[in-house]
């Protein structure tokens, strides 16, 4: 192990530069997203660097820093080399004859969105955090959107506002004099927009014998482009793949699509790591409704329909299936769980409701053909929030009535048959207007019973 002092001692002098400043949002990102990954005093070092790059550029020997920051030099090479890891520090050295050198370049941390949907950093955050605060804290980072649906666009144009410039002002002198002198070598343009990126040592991941083990008659390797060799070493530093594992899943995303990409070989790799893990990150069976497609947030219930419309979106199909049985759910179920979320891409809350639905009209069992059906309906449907589940629920069970009521029509065998004493659930039950309720209503439950008992018998069968 390298001792501090090998690399940098308090004489060794630095100076720090930086091709952007931080917003509002920026300072937001690295308090609530990056110091959970890197520890208070990478933070604090990373802006103490700042203020010393907006101050000035001369150089400064790194007792200075130890001045102002309090701590001891293996401490601030520490944070270092964290903010070297997380992409946030590029540091360049020079060696001189009595001391070191050092060059520290500052980078713009992640925009939100591209923290979130960078597949990398949110794990780790998610993993350090726990899901409820990091629900909460991307929350906060989501800006609310007007429906623009019906509005026109009337943005005025340039060429609506400005007039353009006359013949004898678009002379080459004038092109000359904007172009003398702007920039010289030795500085550059304030940017918007650089930022980190977090890169892994290649020697983590054996690229060249995940290359052998690619049929060239499945995938070409043309289509091995340096984006996505990137995202393959952090998706095998992530769940922890080895070359071979690696292999199979990008001949299984180009067999099965006929292209590859950064997105696709994600989610197949995601499917992959939940069936082979079921206690790993990330647990897809624990996720609940999106805060985005929740009907009911923030707000209180005022009937018992929409209790259960709560109960569906803060629930995970995990947990439901739990308050089910009062036990851990099996296997099996976890992945049928897996296959509505993963291959039919249902929300959790959607997940919910149409387990709920199987369950409570199937004496309690989650029939595989039943789930695979309604789901693949479900999805084509593009069914996401519980109101929207729980109404189709219903849909089906009035056209299965109906078809049912024709088939009896034509049959009496079933007249003097023993029904099975099968509960409907509240929420399938039609709704009703309290002012009008009479014996209509029991006659009408009554036929409503009658025909899930029939429907039941008849899978059963």
């Amino acid at each position: 192990m390298t001792v501090h002092f090998q690399e940098v001692v308090p004489v060794d002098t630095y100076s720090v530069q930086s091709k952007g400043l931080l917003n509002e949002v920026d300072q937001n990102v690295l308090t609530l997203l990056y110091q959970p990954l890197i520890g208070a005093f990478a933070h604090s070092l990373y802006l103490t660097l700042w203020c010393e790059a907006k101050m000035n550029h001369k150089s400064k020997k790194h007792q200075h820093l130890m001045n102002l920051t309090q701590f001891s030099l293996k401490d601030i090479l520490s944070g270092r080399k964290k903010l070297e890891a997380i992409g946030l520090l590029k540091t360049l050295k020079k060696d001189g004859e009595s001391a070191r050198e050092y060059i520290y370049e500052l980078q713009m941390p992640l925009s939100p969105k591209a923290f979130f949907t960078d597949g990398f950093l949110s794990i780790y955050l998610f993993n350090r955090l726990g899901q409820t605060k990091f629900n909460e804290i991307r929350e906060s980072f989501l800006i609310p959107q007007a429906d623009s649906s019906g509005f026109t666009d009337v943005t005025a144009s340039f060429s609506d506002v400005f007039t353009s410039l006359h013949p004898s002002e678009m002379t080459s002198k004038s092109y000359s004099e904007i172009n003398e002198n702007v920039v010289s070598e030795n500085v550059s343009f304030v940017e918007k927009g650089v930022q980190s990126k977090v890169t892994l040592g290649e020697s983590d991941f054996d690229f060249d014998a995940m290359v052998n083990q690619i049929s060239t008659f499945v995938v070409p390797k043309e289509v091995l482009t340096p984006k996505l060799k990137e995202s393959i070493y952090k998706l095998a530093y992530i769940y922890q793949l080895e070359p071979m594992d690696m292999s199979r899943q990008i001949q299984n995303v180009y067999y099965s699509t006929g292209d590859i990409n950064v997105e696709n070989l994600r989610r197949e790799i995601q499917k992959w790591y939940r069936f082979e893990h079921e206690e790993g990150l990330p647990v897809l069976a624990l996720r609940t409704q999106p805060v985005h497609l929740k009907a009911l947030q923030g707000m209180d219930p005022k009937s018992k329909e929409e209790e259960l419309i709560k109960y569906f979106e803060e629930v995970s199909p995990f947990h439901l299936l739990e308050d089910y049985s009062g036990t851990t759910p099996s296997e099996v179920d976890l992945k049928l769980v897996a296959y509505c979320m993963l291959d039919q891409n249902l929300t959790p809350g959607v997940t919910n409701v149409l387990l709920d639905y199987v369950l409570s009209g199937n004496d309690m069992k989650l029939a595989k053909g039943l789930i695979e059906r309604i789901s693949s309906h479900w999805a084509r449907k593009k069914v996401q929030t519980v109101p929207e589940a729980m109404a189709l629920a219903r849909d089906e069970k009035r056209k299965s009535k109906e078809w049912q009521e024709k088939k009896t029509s034509k049959s009496k065998y079933y007249n003097g048959n023993q029904k099975p004493n099968v509960s409907v659930p509240d929420w399938l039950k039609p709704e009703t207007n309290p002012l009008e309720e009479d014996k209509s209503n029991n006659t009408n439950e009554d036929e409503n019973r009658k025909w899930l008992e029939s429907l039941l018998n008849n899978n059963s069968k």
